[in-house]
């Protein structure tokens, strides 16, 4: 009797212990589900949804353009391990920069049977997913930011422009006793300006600096065509002012240029590229050159 009570008690440590075997390698696979690499845009994309109500069918397409799943594998938990990659190249030593996220299986009766994204990985060590959208919010926003003021400081540089433009030609107009050439060229280009930034509207503001920027050698080398003017030290000085504005106006757009060029980079660049356009950051087109 006593034997045949330990044989029954070794049956059930053994069933049990099959039903544990079973049970872990079922999470192993996913509770029978596999993560396919396509499913990891559709993950993050749910999680950004989630958040902001972002379409999920606007988020896959620019997740795709920015990042490239190159692995996914399924843990013991029962979790999904996707390691993916930046597609854009760059200049910067973290080129290419890899990391990997971290899906929860789709939870029972999701119909649409998505993987929801819950961690991504940092120098090495993992994080909530929580904390990336307020700190990608953040920084993307400074980084924004950083293209405002650096286009306000463009745009006062191309009034100060103007102006000095103006006081020179209008002092040298004073000596000669007749307009300058340039003098109708730098109050259409200023008028233009004007209306243009009245209006907001930024090509016809780039239009109006191109103007005025036509006039810029035929101001600096008027001196040359008039000696009246070399002999004068208040049109002398206010040419050496409108110079000077020329620079700052350069370095303005310079500025400016490479300000948005940085937002765009950081567009493309993990982890910020993971969540940048559900978080609505879009690329900012400069429509100016640094040169």
């Amino acid at each position: 009797m006593r034997k045949r009570n330990l044989l029954s008690i070794f049956f059930l440590v053994f069933v049990a212990a099959s039903f544990v075997q079973l049970d872990a390698m079922a999470q192993a696979d996913g509770g029978g589900k596999r993560m396919k690499n396509e499913e990891v845009y559709f993950g993050v994309a749910v999680r950004l949804n989630a958040i902001n109500d972002s379409p999920v069918s606007a988020i896959v397409p620019e997740l795709d353009g920015v990042i490239e799943v190159t692995n996914v594998t399924m843990r013991p938990d029962g979790k999904a391990e996707a390691t993916v990659k930046e597609r854009a190249p760059s200049s910067a030593a973290y080129t290419n920069k890899s990391t990997r996220l971290i899906f929860s299986p789709p939870a029972p009766g999701d119909r649409n049977q998505r993987w929801i994204w819950e961690q991504f990985e940092e120098n090495r060590k993992f994080y909530s997913v929580d904390k990336l959208f307020p700190y990608a919010k953040d920084e993307l926003g400074k980084r924004k930011q950083l293209t405002v003021a650096g286009w306000n400081a463009f745009l006062g540089a191309i009034n100060k422009q103007g102006e000095a433009a103006s006081k020179a030609l209008e002092t040298a107009m004073a000596i000669l006793k007749t307009a300058p050439a340039p003098l109708t060229g730098v109050k259409s280009a200023r008028t233009a300006l004007a209306e243009a930034m009245k209006e907001n509207q930024t090509e016809d503001i780039l239009n109006a600096y191109r103007e005025l920027n036509q006039q810029t050698e035929a101001i600096t080398t008027l001196g040359d065509t008039y000696t009246d003017l070399k002999a004068n030290d208040a049109y002398l000085r206010l040419i050496e002012e409108f110079k000077n504005s020329v620079n700052v106006t350069n370095a303005a757009r310079k500025g400016y240029a490479q300000s948005v060029a940085a937002y765009n980079e950081s567009l493309l660049r993990l982890p910020f590229g993971l969540v940048a356009y559900g978080l609505q950051f879009h690329k900012i087109e400069a429509n100016i050159s640094e040169e």
